[in-house]
């Protein structure tokens, strides 16, 4: 529902304009939340050479004689958020894959070891709770993006023409995957009450705590941007012995290591 104190803005809110930071010649990003995740990638890089962006850990190397460099940002959005910028702002590159695990909702159709490719990450608790129901920014009126071609409110959705080859190319790789919009969260759902009342508001596949914050420094900057995720867990009242964390980041991992050749 709308937001009856809703507010209005000129144009001189609009972001300004900048350089690409998009380069075919350079490395693609890959960046995950934790070292777990990192793993397995790391493993896989020719010519690899640990170093920090940001104060973060990251590496640089060849994944399949792909340039790329590897950022594990921290949990959360500012973290994630923190880490790309600090990297875009002192090089650029190709595209960014953010990768890690993630949690499925209930009717989405993944179980624990399944992979999620994202169509559109959504701010799943941006925006303000009421007594007569929760309202999104765009309710509220604030864009948390302007510019000249777009206005993004929750909802940052991914290039349809790169997802549907992304897909492919999992299928290709012998990787079974579903595609869906993916929520991101500063707190996660410990309830199944809490997972099915988001599934249904958004029509969500899975969340997480990173993704969206990616997207959006993404469209910032005007970088191409993918997600897939290994599903660590379902979405329901806690249960920390039922998650694959560890089997989740080698299934997401695997995924992001098919969606490096796509940029």
């Amino acid at each position: 529902m709308p937001d009856p104190l809703r507010f209005s803005f000129p144009d001189r809110g609009l972001l300004a304009e900048g350089p690409s930071a998009v380069d075919p010649a350079g490395p693609v990003a890959m960046v995950c939340a934790v070292a777990l995740e990192m793993a397995p990638v790391a493993g896989w890089l020719q010519s690899a050479e640990r170093t920090t962006i940001g104060r973060k850990p990251a590496a640089r190397g060849l994944l399949d004689d792909v340039p790329v460099v590897l950022l594990a940002a921290g949990m959360g959005k500012t973290n994630a958020a923190h880490a790309l910028t600090a990297l875009l702002e002192r090089e650029r590159v190709r595209g960014v894959i953010n990768f890690g695990v993630a949690g499925a909702y209930a009717g989405s159709g993944l179980e624990v070891g399944a992979t999620a490719l994202a169509s559109a990450e959504i701010y799943g608790d941006d925006g303000v709770e009421t007594p007569h129901g929760w309202i999104s920014t765009e309710g509220i009126g604030i864009p948390l993006l302007r510019t000249e071609s777009a206005c993004r409110f929750n909802e940052f959705p991914l290039d349809p023409e790169r997802v549907a080859a992304a897909g492919r190319a999992l299928a290709a790789a012998g990787i079974e995957s579903r595609t869906g919009p993916f929520v991101t969260l500063s707190s996660c759902s410990g309830t199944t009450k809490r997972g099915v009342e988001l599934s249904r508001r958004f029509r969500a596949l899975c969340e997480s705590m990173e993704g969206a914050a990616l997207a959006h420094v993404c469209a910032i900057y005007g970088v191409p941007f993918l997600e897939a995720r290994g599903i660590s867990n379902a979405v329901e009242d806690r249960d920390l012995s039922r998650w694959r964390i560890r089997e989740a980041s080698e299934v997401a991992a695997r995924a992001a290591r098919v969606l490096v050749g796509l940029f």
